[in-house]
């Protein structure tokens, strides 16, 4: 009669595995590694397992279901009725950081993950999940567009494949710091970035036509009173030529 899969042993090969891969590496980590941790025979892993590549390959499907979860933001951020402008964007960047710290927590595994490039079997699963991260993103732009937090006349589309873009490259920044960074700082960053733009406000004093086009009959400039810094700069380069 054919040994029964034990649920309870399957759990604790996972985690040995887990802790087997994050140490040692996937290529350099041995079956007996896990086996002996787990306190389980060599045939025990075969039963619950083709092979170390399937081990590591169950152990990403149930990391990514994880990471999901967490990326999924709660309903809480979109209910605009009970929200104003301001507390949709603490309740954003309350999200943004415990995304990240997830990530952080979880480096060492995401680190294989990312490693494996296109080549790994489990790559389509990283592939499926940045598409689901991708709607995601286009779903929270669409909102802010309709609270009035981004202008109209943006594409939801090209907007999110910036934003899930750079929350890729951020990640990856993430887990290969050598200590932790402040994560909250760099979510604060993100988010006054992807709200406010890179421009200086005096800059952007000058750059929008809003703030620039003075009324027909509007007050000089005050004597003695100094320009916005990046008005002073377009004169001086004027009166240079």
């Amino acid at each position: 009669m054919p040994r029964l899969a034990d649920r309870r042993a399957r759990i604790e090969l996972l985690r040995a595995a887990e802790a087997a891969f994050t140490e040692r590496g996937l290529a350099a980590a041995k079956v007996e590694d896990i086996t002996e941790r787990a306190g389980v025979s060599k045939g025990a892993f075969y039963l619950h397992f083709q092979s170390k590549d399937d081990c590591f390959k169950q152990i990403v499907e149930t990391f990514i279901a994880r990471l999901a979860g967490c990326v999924e933001p709660p309903p809480i951020v979109f209910e605009s009725e009970r929200a104003s402008i301001n507390e949709y964007l603490k309740r954003v960047l309350a999200h943004d950081i415990e995304v990240l710290e997830f990530c952080w927590q979880n480096r060492a595994l995401l680190k294989m993950m990312l490693a494996g490039g296109g080549g790994a079997p489990y790559a389509y699963l990283i592939d499926e999940f940045a598409q689901r991260v991708a709607r995601q993103v286009e779903s929270r732009v669409r909102y802010a567009i309709d609270i009035g937090l981004y202008r109209r006349d943006l594409d939801p589309s090209v907007i999110a494949a910036l934003i899930s873009g750079a929350f890729d490259r951020l990640v990856r920044k993430l887990i290969g710091a050598p200590s932790r960074p402040d994560i909250g700082a760099w979510c604060s960053q993100v988010l006054q970035l992807f709200t406010h733009g890179l421009l200086a406000p005096e800059v952007r004093a000058v750059a929008d036509p809003s703030v620039t086009e003075a009324p027909p009959h509007s007050a000089p400039q005050a004597a003695g009173s100094a320009p916005a810094p990046g008005v002073e700069r377009r004169r001086s380069k004027t009166r240079a030529t």
